[in-house]
């Protein structure tokens, strides 16, 4: 690959996030909104292993709830304590890349999920200003996310997510917005 390859590969990634990006402003509730962006980044990035960590909080009660009644997310829902999350993602304020020897990020792994991961994303997510969990993409290759890369869009991308999920889920109480009826 030459040097002008370069930013024609950058302008498509960053097209592929503005995609993802503008479908969470369509979604009607927060099981929606979880359900489209784990099908999005599977879809426009190829990404064989998809999950969330939802930290237990009294304020992701109803969300966590929600999430685990979806066929499609219970199996790829992963509840952890708080103080847990902080040991493996200490800058919860930024996404984490990295890769090689990933056993301390086997705590934010599905229970019931085994993934076959040599490399990893994960993206803090709030809820009212208030972390509460994570966007994880794996790869079984080394190379697919390396410490060295530039996580710009996906900060992006995880504020966009923040930001529909605090406009979908309540502050006052927490509680969340029923799914619409058709899908």
């Amino acid at each position: 690959m030459n040097g002008p390859d370069i930013p024609k590969i950058n302008e498509g990634i960053a097209r592929k996030f503005r995609k993802i990006e503008a479908d969470l402003s369509l979604c009607g509730s927060a099981v929606e909104l979880f359900e489209m962006l784990f099908v999005d980044i599977q879809t426009e990035f190829s990404i064989p292993f998809v999950w969330f960590s939802l930290i237990r909080l009294p304020e992701t009660t109803g969300l966590r709830k929600s999430l685990e009644a979806s066929p499609l997310l219970r199996h790829r829902l992963n509840l952890i304590e708080n103080a847990l999350f902080l040991e493996v993602i200490p800058d919860s304020a930024h996404p984490l890349l990295v890769n090689g020897d990933l056993r301390p990020f086997f705590r934010l792994l599905p229970p019931n999920r085994k993934y076959l991961i040599r490399s990893l994303a994960v993206s803090p997510f709030t809820l009212h200003g208030r972390l509460v969990g994570s966007l994880n993409q794996g790869d079984s290759s080394l190379g697919r996310y390396e410490p060295d890369m530039d996580t710009a869009l996906l900060m992006h991308l995880a504020q966009s997510v923040s930001d529909s999920l605090s406009r979908l889920v309540p502050s006052e109480d927490h509680s969340v917005l029923p799914a619409p009826a058709e899908r």
